[in-house]
């Protein structure tokens, strides 16, 4: 089988992601935004004192995150329950949490890396768009994890 000629990387990473097209091992085109795994960690946060009134931190958060968060629309749904501390009463509090809204809770910063790639895409040469359309996009990093 071919190599192809071109590729698009995805680097999404802690506190950046990165997008590049290469080709013929030379960066054509590349994007760097400070949206990653950190700030989909602080989505989560927000996400559970907003809509529970618990407050619970960075660590429960990423496990949220790798147990029961994706990017993909199609998705069996999963349940997860957490503890945190009630904004309320200062108790701890168990809550259950599912996929869906994690999944919701996501959108915007995986937005913000669906727009670099957009950027990216567009500033690439045309004569490169077949061999990405052929080969698709290759995902790396911790957060490329919300993908599968």
């Amino acid at each position: 089988m071919d190599e192809p000629v071109s590729n698009v990387v995805v680097d999404i990473g802690g506190g950046t992601s990165e997008v590049a097209i290469i080709s013929f091992g030379g960066v054509v085109s590349a994007n760097s935004i400070r949206t990653g795994g950190d700030h989909m960690d602080l989505a989560i946060i927000q996400h559970v004192r907003k809509h529970y009134n618990v407050l619970i931190g960075e660590r429960t958060a990423e496990n949220i995150k790798m147990e029961i968060g994706y990017a993909l629309i199609d998705h069996d749904p999963m349940e997860m329950e957490i503890r945190g501390r009630d904004l309320v009463t200062g108790l701890p509090k168990t809550i259950s949490l599912n996929s869906k809204e994690i999944q919701d809770a996501l959108k915007e910063p995986l937005e913000s890396i669906l727009e670099a790639v957009r950027a990216t895409l567009e500033s690439c040469p045309p004569e490169l768009s077949g061999d990405i359309v052929d080969h698709g996009i290759m995902l790396t990093g911790g957060g490329a994890l919300l993908m599968v």
